[in-house]
């Protein structure tokens, strides 16, 4: 299992990347039965954007689940959106994301790229 993320904005814009299951990143929950990668302020998040202050310490999960990815706010502050195309809209729970699909945990944008392995 491999998650490819690309930063779309802020200090980090252009930023590729790469987590492994099998390199040890992210971790295994075995009650959901899921490998997941987390994301926030805290020095142990597997994707940790410090830069952005807009970012809970805890913020979100992205993880791999019925053949798809998921997006999983973790009720964080200031929330966790998805664009569309009128609006964002902004993620309660876990929802659905799509390859290229863009999101945003605070200020920061980013989005799941196709893993070319």
């Amino acid at each position: 299992m491999q998650l490819v993320l690309m930063i779309m904005s802020g200090v980090e814009d252009g930023l590729r990347l790469s987590y492994s299951i099998d390199n040890g990143d992210g971790q295994f929950v075995e009650a959901q039965n899921r490998w997941q990668i987390s994301i926030g302020r805290k020095e142990d998040s597997d994707l940790c954007l410090r830069n952005d202050s807009f970012i809970s310490r805890q913020h979100a999960y992205i993880y791999w689940e019925s053949e798809r990815w998921w997006l999983e706010d973790c009720e964080s502050t200031n929330g966790t959106f998805v664009e569309h195309a009128d609006s964002d809209a902004r993620v309660k729970g876990a929802i659905p994301i799509e390859v290229n699909q863009l999101f945003r945990v605070g200020h920061t944008w980013m989005r799941i790229e196709e893993n070319n392995k």
